[in-house]
């Protein structure tokens, strides 16, 4: 008998007797363990008693596996039958090979026909010939999987050395392998990733030691970050960004023709995707500010390819090495902003203003409008200030945005106009801090910005469109306590520390630190997906654009995915602005000591605050003398850095 056991390991025995479905069978090699009768679905029958003597039978329970040229030729041999596709039993399989085959040559082929072979197929005692076709696609398919373990390997080995592997991610065990490097990349805590376990030795081998610094050092090597670039970044959204085709702009026979009044997009000089400009119109005696932004809507459809890579980031997510943009840079530089001196389609908001800065009356509509002056934020500061007669508009505008912001702050919005500094990489991936200070121009930006928003939800809200309202709860901190500071930088430190996070929800409700009873971003469409998604409702609400909007409740499904994805990208960029300033003080260029003041405590008990470097408008903590206390001035000197580690301390002394 031939007997297949638990672990398919087929071996030879004699039966012995059978009782209630099961065999008991004698062995070819004894044990010493008592042998249990076996299930007879495990039995086949090679010889039987009656067709040979005692002797052939323990002669046959020697054999060993026929060779795999017997079977060859046992093939060729069926391949010559007129019906080559015919299955043969043992006996008649045998017969091909030589007459009256013998118990012994019959175990030696049965033993073959289990074991690795590639010509025939055996099942319920039955052989059957493969043809040619199926051997040519079963060496086909070997050998690919002989590639792939191969590929596998040479990718383990690269990463064991630290060398780039992006030229050998192609087949889907090596994706497999890059999944396990992207979750350890993204992971909060390293030590509760588990990894395949060959993953986890290659690691080992590469000298990783579980801690940040190190993997983030072992990815760039391999190919997969790009030298200061942050661990999460891996596996992110803006991880790649996929090549599309520059699509087509829809037809809008329907737009507001807006190309007459005077219209001025104020950036900075870098800026690559302008998505907004303002203007002024004077109509019957009275002044309507003019929010214009940019359509995508003209570019795409709503669950088109275009659509979907923009709402998978969710935002442009914007590093020290440069922006990594939600849709394609070629597309949001070009057709999708509002370029000066040509027509450009727009979403524009026209907002008339009460005397005390509340709003009276909003126009939204789809536009054309055409920008008369692409300004730097400096240049529009001149502008304004020069305020000359024949084009007066832009001071004009900037007047009318101040009493706005003057009656925000009555409402009791916080105002906190200070500069701020960030580390930008330079064309030779050099490292420079960058300051943004305040001005006319950017005040009036962002006031104008602030008030499309606030004039939109009104909208909605007054329309019952749900949309991604931006809300915040009031301030858990008593005003007072911050209060009791002068306006300036440790009244506002205050001021933050007792700030509710923000969140976006279907319903409208208080914006507190902006004193706004309702409010939705609205401004930035080719950079954060929130506002697109709010384009959409309204120009689906409004008809412009094919289908329904979404209810409340779809809205705030879609919500939760964005909010998780703006969080990811805030994490990131901390992540990436953390490394950037632990890599520029260890450079030759921060000079020491630095003055500073004391804004708040971060460990009391520790002597450990946060300090302002005034002059690199940077906020980092410090540990400070004991005595000193918030608004006291400083001089910081670092102790130490650590970039490799990521360790910084710096210490504040009485100045």
């Amino acid at each position: 008998m031939g007997v297949c056991d638990e672990r398919k390991q087929p071996r030879l025995a004699l039966l012995e007797a059978l009782s209630n479905g099961r065999a008991s069978l004698r062995f070819a090699v004894a044990s010493n363990q008592q042998q249990r009768p076996v299930p007879l679905k495990q039995v086949e029958l090679i010889v039987a008693f009656s067709d040979s003597s005692s002797s052939e039978l323990a002669h046959a329970l020697t054999a060993t596996s026929s060779s795999s040229t017997e079977l060859a030729l046992a093939w060729m041999e069926s391949q010559q039958q007129q019906a080559p596709q015919q299955s043969y039993s043992l006996a008649s399989l045998g017969q091909l090979l030589r007459n009256g085959p013998t118990p012994h040559q019959l175990a030696a082929l049965w033993l073959a026909l289990q074991g690795p072979q590639d010509l025939w197929r055996w099942k319920a005692g039955l052989a059957s010939a493969r043809s040619s076709s199926e051997l040519r696609q079963l060496r086909r398919s070997r050998r690919s999987q002989q590639l792939e373990q191969a590929g596998r390997q040479g990718l383990l080995d690269a990463i064991a050395a630290r060398k780039p592997i992006t030229a050998l991610l192609g087949s889907k065990q090596s994706q497999e392998l890059l999944r396990g490097l992207k979750q350890l990349a993204g992971a909060e805590k390293l030590e509760e990733v588990s990894l395949a376990p060959e993953l986890n030795h290659a690691l080992q081998r590469a000298g990783y030691d579980g801690s940040a610094q190190v993997l983030q050092q072992v990815l760039v090597d391999l190919g997969l970050l790009k030298a200061g670039q942050p661990l999460r970044l891996l596996g992110s959204a803006w991880e790649s960004n996929s090549e599309v085709e520059l699509p087509a702009a829809q037809s809008d026979p329907q737009r507001r023709d807006l190309s007459h009044l005077s219209c001025f997009s104020i950036d900075s000089a870098s800026t690559q995707e302008v998505d907004d400009a303002i203007g002024l119109e004077r109509r019957n005696g009275d002044l309507w500010i003019w929010v214009h932004i940019a359509d995508p809507h003209q570019w795409l459809q709503p669950g088109d390819r275009l659509d979907h890579e923009a709402q998978r980031r969710g935002s442009t997510l914007y590093l020290s090495g440069g922006a990594m943009p939600m849709f394609p840079m070629a597309v949001a530089r070009d057709c999708m902003s509002l370029r000066p001196m040509r027509p450009c389609g727009a979403l524009s908001v026209g907002v008339l203003l009460n005397a005390d800065g509340s709003i009276e009356a909003v126009e939204p509509c789809r536009s054309w409008v055409k920008v008369s002056y692409g300004l730097t934020y400096e240049d529009a500061d001149e502008l304004i200030e020069l305020a000359p007669p024949e084009d007066p508009d832009l001071a004009e505008l900037a007047e009318l945005l101040k009493r706005r912001t003057a009656w925000r702050e009555q409402q009791g919005a916080l105002l906190m106009e200070q500069a701020e500094g960030r580390l930008f990489r330079n064309p030779a991936d050099e490292l420079a801090l960058e300051i943004t200070e305040p001005g006319l121009a950017r005040s009036c930006v962002s006031e104008a910005m602030i008030l499309a928003g606030a004039a939109m939800a009104e909208w909605s809200s007054q329309n019952g469109l749900a949309m991604p309202y931006r809300v915040q709860a009031g301030s858990s901190h008593d005003p007072a306590e911050a209060n009791q500071w002068p306006q300036g930088p440790v009244r506002w430190a205050q001021q933050r520390r007792g700030l509710n996070r923000s969140r976006l929800q279907s319903n409208p409700q208080p914006h507190g630190s902006l004193g706004l009873p309702m409010y939705m971003q609205w401004t930035s469409p080719i950079r954060r997906y929130s506002d697109l998604l709010a384009h959409r409702q309204w120009l689906q609400f409004t008809g412009h654009l094919e289908g329904d909007p979404l209810d409340a409740e779809a809205i705030t499904a879609l919500l939760q995915r964005l909010d998780q994805g703006q969080r990811e990208a805030s994490l990131i960029a901390r992540q990436d602005q953390r490394m950037a300033l632990l890599e520029w003080l260890a450079g030759p260029i921060p000079q020491w000591p630095q003055p500073a003041i004391v804004l708040s405590w971060l460990r009391e008990d520790s002597g450990i605050a946060l300090v302002r470097l005034e002059a690199w408008a940077m906020e980092l903590p410090a540990q400070i003398d004991a005595g000193c206390g918030l608004g006291d001035q400083l001089v910081i000197q670092l102790e130490r850095v650590d970039p490799a580690n990521d360790f910084l301390r710096l210490k504040g002394t009485a100045g």
